[in-house]
């Protein structure tokens, strides 16, 4: 009997339902992406008079409340986050090995303290430490990182910041029973992002494998913002490239097709500056995996979401998720 469970909800007009299709045999059950900016924790701090960004910085805390609760909605046991701005190595990709994790964001134009929002999670830290034993048996460029203690028992909480927490946020773990596994993105990232791709992909695909054999439900989330050259006066200044890479990330997240992200923004990226090019592109990868392990393409395995895209401020932020298309059980 295929089981189905129906997140619907109201996104401005739209209507929006995500239907998941017997994943008993699925452990990865979606891939989610979440912005990390201040501006979707909380706008109504927000320092503008533009009415227009505004709008759009209330679109997308809007929709990535809607997604943090279509993601609790499809009851994952596990929740695999990459975050861009964690506690990071120079070269390697870093999984943290404590058994909680705690920690604060605040949101643009109003600092903590007052606006401190606070996030408690259990993590996952016997499973990231088999990982990453995994993923160097494959010659994966991986490390893990205890903080404090020895991994997988120190009792005080691997500190966590806003790449983490702000997504984090929207979903709250702790209060439903969700743990953790957090994968640093390295900082490499900053001058080698387009030279990563190969292995963001292979990574991505080595991921998945592992996640497909263990009992637990996983769901994976990406901790992305977009371009960070949109405005004049912000702290990147303005580049020409900052619309046209969120637009094909954008793209890519509507149909995933692989040339709008691997092509087109891998092309612009290195202008336009975006702290989660290879987040997504590491998301992809996996995708890409899971599909080719029961015979399918990426678009016949999975249903393609995109809630928001929008810059309100000087950096863009995207809300988009992946569920498996019905194809997946024929």
């Amino acid at each position: 009997m295929v089981a189905c469970v129906h997140a619907v909800w109201l996104v401005g007009l739209l209507y929006v339902t995500a239907c998941l299709f017997g994943c008993g045999h699925c452990k990865v059950i979606g891939g989610f992406v979440l912005p990390h900016g201040g501006i979707a924790l909380d706008p109504a701090h927000f320092n503008t008079s533009n009415a227009t960004a505004r709008s759009q910085a209330w679109a997308v805390h809007r929709a990535a409340g809607n997604l943090g609760r279509a993601l609790v909605g499809v009851a994952p046991d596990l929740v695999l986050l990459s975050t861009p701005h964690g506690v990071a190595d120079l070269t390697k990709f870093a999984f943290y090995l404590n058994p909680k994790g705690f920690g604060w964001a605040d949101t643009d134009n109003c600092l903590c303290p007052p606006c401190c929002y606070n996030v408690s999670v259990d993590m996952a830290a016997n499973q990231s430490i088999a990982l990453v034993h995994f993923l160097e048996s494959l010659g994966a460029n991986v490390t893990g990182t205890a903080a404090y203690g020895p991994p997988g028992q120190e009792d005080e909480p691997f500190p966590l910041r806003w790449g983490e927490v702000i997504p984090l946020h929207f979903i709250r773990p702790s209060q439903n029973n969700i743990r953790l596994i957090v994968l640093s993105q390295p900082t490499r990232r900053y001058t080698e992002d387009v030279a990563m791709v190969t292995e963001m992909l292979k990574l991505g695909a080595d991921l998945y494998h592992w996640l497909d054999q263990l009992e637990e439900r996983v769901a994976v989330l990406i901790s992305a913002d977009l371009a960070h050259t949109h405005l004049k006066t912000g702290p990147y200044g303005y580049s020409n490239a900052s619309g046209p890479f969120d637009e094909a990330c954008g793209e890519w997240a509507e149909t995933l097709e692989p040339r709008p992200l691997l092509v087109r923004a891998a092309g612009l990226v290195d202008r336009a500056l975006s702290c989660g090019f290879t987040g997504l592109v590491m998301l992809h990868g996996l995708l890409e995996a899971a599909g080719q392990s029961v015979g399918l393409t990426l678009r016949e395995a999975w249903e393609p979401h995109l809630l928001a895209n929008y810059h309100p401020s000087y950096y863009g932020m995207m809300v988009a998720y992946f569920t498996p298309a019905s194809k997946t059980l024929s």
